[in-house]
């Protein structure tokens, strides 16, 4: 008996030793220089050019603006220009963009790129592939360009929309197959001139009052020097920024780091203007947060955007991804979710050093010096730990947020001074700004189909009818109910009820002074329930 107490005894205490060991092993360490200032943030934002319908029609898109435009702390929300092309579409931009507006806690920003304008500006008379349309002397019709953009300007004010920025060509080097309009750096016998086309835009928006600001010249990718080859061609003093996207010069599905020389010249040649990253979503949630990182930090951009927002395409990387009635938040999400909840438009980079290669730090102060947020990812697939200093600036009860490969912005704990525990591949923010945690965010059909109210949509009447008709509804019990009008090619025309109605009988009185005679629709929608009927209106 005494052998065996013995040898627990002696067992005890390895797993003590061990213990103690382990509580003791050296920490990675890191500190953060608050008076080292770099660039000032304009924010993070994300684009929706396409899939719109999608979302504004989906039954959840209530809770799927909140996710994006409160949850996410987006600051700048990228649009397609379309005016022009598909103007029955404003109505719906108009939707979203109220949502982003009133959901935003910060300065909600708008950018407009353009993929294409109208077909009457192309040279092969369509939204897909060519360049600028010639006068009858050949030369491009940089004029009626520059117009497109005024009247698109005005068109997107008229729905409420006001953009901050606005880039005159998406990819302009690139594409013969989809919605584009090819120009080289500068004019050539086959294409039209990015930077004549640029110059005319600036001239005509010297006659706004307040002009939104132009990001140049969003190319396709930062390798070949290609960024070089437009920027160094048009006149900087006719943009207010630079702005590429990342689809070459690197490899973001095998390596992050790989993009960071290319990121490192066009920082140190164009640090005159902020730079904006303004479209990327390739190599899986970790690659993206990892790349945001040598953006911000080899970089040095100001603007930092994700593509896309939503998608319908179940293989899709996109922050949301539509299904039906269920709706999937992804990892990317999550990750992105670490910076943009915690840096805003206003927030400078400042120093931040760490002695490990696998760990990659960043730290951001708030316009007022008041606020700090360090941001620490763990490259590595072995787990690690990190000895914070902060001289200066007391992140005492900092959140800290963390997000892998099974967590989703989780909130870990608050900072005592203690040290940090890092799993591997894992991003954790540090912030003293309050930061609610994550939560997985699945919606399944059967999820409503379980609590299906019943509903009954009658005729509208009088039908046919002048001006003004009368439609009833009634439900089963108290539900959210989304009832619009559509022409008769699907599209929304009208919202009129998008609430949460009580269980009985509705009566809504509507006048459609507005629309032309012709065939429209009205669809109510209500838990795992649509009824749509047929109206004509005549003038």
């Amino acid at each position: 008996m005494k052998k065996y107490k013995h040898a627990f005894l002696i067992f005890l205490i390895v797993m003590i030793i061990s213990i103690f060991i382990q509580n003791n092993a050296h920490a990675s360490t890191a500190t953060v220089d608050t008076s080292e200032i770099h660039q000032t943030i304009e924010g993070f934002g994300a684009s929706l050019a396409w899939w719109f319908n999608s979302l504004s029609t989906h039954y959840y898109r209530g809770e799927i603006y909140n996710y994006l435009f409160k949850g996410l702390g987006l600051d700048i929300l990228r649009l397609r220009n379309i005016y022009g092309k598909e103007d029955y579409a404003m109505s719906v931009f108009e939707e979203i963009a109220d949502s982003f507006y009133s959901l935003s806690d910060n300065e909600p920003k708008i950018m407009i790129s353009s993929w294409s304008p109208p077909v009457d500006l192309k040279s092969n008379n369509n939204i897909v592939g060519g360049t600028l349309d010639t006068t009858a002397s050949g030369e491009y019709v940089y004029g009626n360009f520059a117009q497109y953009w005024i009247d698109a300007l005005d068109a997107f004010e008229e729905a409420g929309i006001v953009p901050d920025y606005i880039s005159i060509q998406n990819e302009p080097g690139w594409g013969e197959s989809h919605e584009t309009c090819r120009f080289e750096p500068t004019e050539t016998s086959t294409y039209a001139g990015y930077d004549q086309a640029l110059d005319s835009v600036y001239r005509r928006f010297q006659e706004l009052s307040s002009p939104p600001k132009i990001l140049a010249p969003e190319v396709l990718g930062i390798g070949y020097n290609h960024f070089q080859n437009y920027a160094d061609q048009f006149n900087h003093d006719h943009a207010d920024g630079y702005a590429y996207h990342l689809y070459h010069g690197g490899d973001g599905n095998v390596n992050p780091d790989a993009f960071n020389e290319n990121l490192s010249a066009i920082a140190n040649s164009y640090s005159d203007k902020p730079i904006f990253q303004s479209e990327y979503d390739i190599g899986g949630w970790f690659n993206t947060v990892w790349l945001m990182h040598n953006c911000l930090v080899h970089g040095n951009v100001s603007g930092y955007f994700y593509w896309t927002i939503v998608s319908t395409n179940l293989g899709s990387q996109a922050f949301v991804v539509l299904d039906g009635y269920q709706y999937i938040l992804s990892q990317a999400y999550w990750g992105f979710r670490q910076y943009s909840k915690a840096i805003h438009h206003g927030w400078k980079r400042v120093g931040a050093e760490v002695d490990a290669d696998s760990l990659l730090i960043s730290a951001f102060i708030g316009p007022e010096n008041d606020e700090l947020s360090v941001v620490v990812i763990n490259i590595s697939h072995e787990s690690d730990s990190l000895d914070l200093s902060v001289p200066n600036f007391d992140i005492s009860g900092a959140n800290i947020i963390r997000s892998s490969d099974t967590e989703q912005c989780a909130l870990v704990n608050y900072y005592n001074g203690t040290k940090l525990n890092l799993p591997a591949r894992s991003i954790t923010t540090i912030s003293t700004l309050e930061i609610s945690p994550g939560s997985a965010g699945i919606k399944y059909k059967k999820d409503i189909d379980s609590n299906t109210v019943d509903c009954f949509l009658a005729q509208n009447h009088p039908n046919p009818f002048n001006r003004s008709t009368t439609i009833e509804y009634s439900i089963s019990k108290e539900s959210f109910v989304f009832l619009a009008i559509y022409d008769n090619l699907g599209r929304k025309i009208k919202t009129l009820v998008e609430e949460i109605k009580p269980s009985g009988k509705h009566t809504i009185n509507i006048e459609l002074n507005e629309l032309s005679s012709g065939i429209y629709f009205y669809r109510l929608e209500t838990s795992g329930k649509t009824i749509q009927k047929k109206m004509l209106l005549i003038k």
